[in-house]
């Protein structure tokens, strides 16, 4: 069972670099002005990291109200901090790093030295976001006659990258089985693990609702005259 699930995973991580570059350079380079994409990038960022803001806020509260973790015992707690304290000591050691850094590092970050190493580690995905728009903004400068079939390159490899992921969607139900089956052996079918499980899905879900049913109308009833029924249909 467990190496399906790993296959799985796999295939989701395989689509992920060429799904955002594609569709990226495809809607950039859709724009045929260039000052539409600086006021449109600029709200969108703009939006994206106060909704970003919002939600991680929901998240830390909600998860720090429930616990989820709370529901494996003493013994359980201490078996999972020694399987995973190797994993665990080089996310700490990566925080630490973060923190040592100045303000502006994550712009640095941004920025790739080498896009086929950043193309080839999902972790460095802003690199790859980055590399598109650069990539979309140019194809908009230059003559649409100098353009049009790389153009016509990127729309036929995003449609193909989407069929792709309709076909891997397809292996859903089959990957998660999997994926759940390795990890109920890992713990020899505890039933803690389905207790903790439950509890996170229902703290994930009470997060999402609130972001729904409460963020969205509010954020639409703000800023814009749309119909919160519409926008959610």
């Amino acid at each position: 069972i467990k190496p399906w699930g790993v296959i799985f995973v796999n295939l989701l991580k395989l689509i992920a670099v060429p799904l955002v570059f594609a569709s990226l350079i495809k809607g950039v380079a859709s724009l045929s002005d260039i000052s539409k994409l600086s006021r449109i990038g600029g709200k969108t960022i703009v939006f994206y990291l106060v909704s970003t803001v919002i939600a991680v806020t929901i998240g830390l509260f909600l998860v720090n109200s429930v616990q989820p973790g709370n529901t494996f015992s003493e013994e359980k707690r201490m078996e999972l901090k020694e399987k995973y304290a190797s994993k665990a000591g080089v996310k700490i050691v990566a925080a630490s790093n973060v923190k040592e850094d100045g303000p502006l590092q994550f712009v640095v970050d941004i920025v790739p030295s080498n896009f086929l190493s950043s193309a080839s580690d999902n972790s460095n995905m802003l690199q790859v976001i980055f590399f598109a728009i650069l990539f979309g903004i140019s194809m908009i400068i230059l003559p649409k006659e100098k353009t049009i079939y790389v153009k016509g390159f990127f729309d036929g490899v995003n449609d193909i990258i989407l069929q792709i992921v309709d076909i891997i969607m397809l292996m859903a139900p089959y990957g998660v089985f999997a994926l759940l089956g390795g990890l109920v052996v890992d713990f020899g079918g505890s039933t803690e693990l389905f207790i903790a499980l439950g509890m996170y899905s229902i703290t994930v879900i009470i997060g999402l609702l609130i972001m729904i049913l409460v963020m969205y109308p509010l954020l639409l009833r703000i800023f814009t005259k749309f119909k919160y029924v519409d926008f959610f249909k």
